[in-house]
């Protein structure tokens, strides 16, 4: 499973990070700067928690696969004037050391650009809410946990898919949320909101199961009385999928 919870590709001479974690009010600037850089709409393309937490281990940046290729954007990079020592390639991301605010005075932070279907991308990796134990991570793993005593398999790349022939049933959070949880997609937000929607069901036990173990290898436990964290813009995300 293929998420980057922080940025640790790039290293200095002694084999220590290059990259530091940025600060919530120099990510739009950066992100902007990048724009700049790339001729890219990444603003609108921020996935997880970029930009919401009061820092960030790198900055994940949705990019449209169907329009732009990763070498197409390694060679604008290169032509742009990026050393290629500062740009890495690990299977569906280009990653990028990014001078913070555009000015290596700053430091770097990791930048990693995702391709994908962004629209797909900013449901599927999103982050944690700010206070909660959890990381995105640990999300994908419920879900997983939820769909295979369910007879199916959940995929962040693919969404739904059918356990007995790998066919991909769906990638709409309607029905995914539907199907998984008998809810809507504001459910599917967290950890948190999931395990509060499914917690009074006679097979909960059974849903959360393999959750349950793999929780407990990272020292968590699942938050069966535990409030909803989080409301504000990061929450709102997932609400409006109950407008499409």
């Amino acid at each position: 499973m293929n998420l980057y919870e922080g940025g640790n590709v790039f290293k200095d001479d002694r084999g220590e990070p290059a990259t530091v974690r940025i600060n919530r009010n120099d990510v739009t600037p950066t992100v902007q700067w990048l724009e700049k850089l790339t001729g890219l709409n990444l603003q609108d393309n921020m996935l997880g928690t970029t930009g919401y937490k009061e820092t960030s281990g790198d900055l994940d940046l949705g990019v449209d696969a169907s329009k732009v290729s990763k070498e197409t954007l390694i060679n604008q990079l290169i032509k742009q004037g990026i050393n290629p020592k500062d740009i890495r390639k690990t299977g569906d991301s280009v990653h990028l050391k990014t001078p913070i605010l555009g000015d290596p005075k700053n430091g770097y932070v990791q930048t990693d650009f995702m391709f994908g279907d962004p629209n797909w991308q900013k449901f599927s990796l999103t982050g944690s809410p700010e206070g909660s134990p959890y990381k995105g991570l640990h999300r994908h793993i419920l879900l997983s946990s939820i769909a295979k005593a369910q007879g199916l398999k959940w995929s962040q790349k693919y969404g739904l898919v059918d356990r007995a022939t790998n066919e991909v049933i769906t990638q709409d959070p309607k029905e995914i949320a539907a199907r998984l949880l008998d809810g809507t997609p504001a459910d599917l937000a967290s950890v948190e909101s999931i395990i509060k929607k499914i917690k009074g069901r006679p097979d909960y036990q059974q849903l959360v199961a393999d959750a349950r173990d793999t929780f407990a290898k990272d020292q968590l436990v699942l938050p069966e009385s535990a409030p909803l964290p989080g409301t504000g813009a990061w929450f709102r995300q997932f609400t409006d999928f109950n407008h499409i």
